[in-house]
């Protein structure tokens, strides 16, 4: 578990290494890249993900979770692998073409501007970034079932869950205590 203070600190030294990404993309092909918005959210297998929109907007969203285990590779490594996603597509949207995502385009920013090895794939370990919150409680007639937030949004709304074994209806009891 990532406490609030390493968080924010996490959070700044990603930002301070994807801006020095950004400014190094900007000098190396004289381009005008937007600043982009960087979001902390994403979660799971993915280290991080660059989008630009059509409009131009360019935003990054990191795994915070894989940045606080990997944190000198991810400085290194992730953030220059995502922002020459957006040096690409920046300079693509001028021809209107969709370059491939890790093509040769992507892989002359990685070794040209950054100096690094064009590595497709991180290799971080990702069985705790994986782990799934099953804190909402419900009963059946033969046992209680642990569901995840996503399940029970989805009872609650419209869904009408059947334990597999009794085949009856699901019925919430309360959020587990942690």
């Amino acid at each position: 578990m990532i406490l609030a203070a390493d968080k924010k600190n996490l959070r700044s030294l990603a930002e301070a290494a994807v801006r020095e990404a950004e400014a190094r993309v900007r000098h190396h092909f004289k381009i005008t890249l937007p600043e982009s918005t960087i979001d902390f959210s994403l979660r799971g297998r993915c280290a991080g993900q660059a989008k630009l929109t059509h409009k131009g907007e360019a935003s990054l969203r990191i795994n915070l979770q894989l940045l606080a285990e990997n944190l000198d590779d991810f400085l290194k490594q992730t953030i220059p692998h995502e922002v020459a996603h957006l040096a690409v597509n920046w300079q693509a949207r001028k021809q209107r073409t969709r370059p491939r995502p890790h093509g040769p385009e992507w892989q002359a920013v990685m070794r040209d501007c950054f100096g690094l090895e064009p590595i497709r794939c991180h290799t971080y370990q990702t069985t705790a970034a994986r782990v799934v919150q099953r804190n909402f409680l419900y009963r059946c007639n033969c046992r209680e079932h642990r569901l995840t937030s996503i399940m029970h949004k989805r009872i609650s709304k419209c869904y009408q869950a059947l334990c597999k074994k009794c085949k009856t209806t699901l019925e919430f009891i309360g959020l587990e205590e942690n």
